[in-house]
């Protein structure tokens, strides 16, 4: 599902036009990790967080009533990802949840 547009940007129906770059080894290792279990280890700043949101968004799309959760060891990296997904993802602010070790107990029961 995942296109390049105009041979430049990523294309799905979930992801906003013209913000994520085609790039071949990105697309590769989405697949690969919307069909099984994938660890995808790259160094820094190669695009980790937006093959799991172009993950996320084939999901999204795939099967309307799943969630995704993205977990990370800090509350910066937390919020990092939650922009980064705002930011390459077509979700409205109130179809997503950010819940840190700061996040009373009963507020995430629920919003779970």
């Amino acid at each position: 599902m995942l296109e390049a547009y105009g041979g430049r940007y990523v294309e799905h129906p979930l992801v906003w036009p013209e913000t994520v770059e085609y790039r071949l080894y990105q697309k590769r290792i989405a697949d690969v990790a919307k069909e099984r279990n994938t660890l995808v280890i790259l160094p820094t700043a190669l695009g980790k967080t937006v093959i799991s949101a172009l993950v996320a968004a084939e999901i999204l799309y795939k099967y309307r009533d799943a969630k995704v959760l993205v977990m990370a060891p800090t509350r910066p990296l937390v919020m990092q990802h939650r922009n980064t997904f705002m930011r390459i993802l077509k979700l409205r602010e109130n179809d997503t949840v950010l819940l840190t070790g700061k996040t009373p107990p009963h507020y995430r029961m629920a919003v779970w």
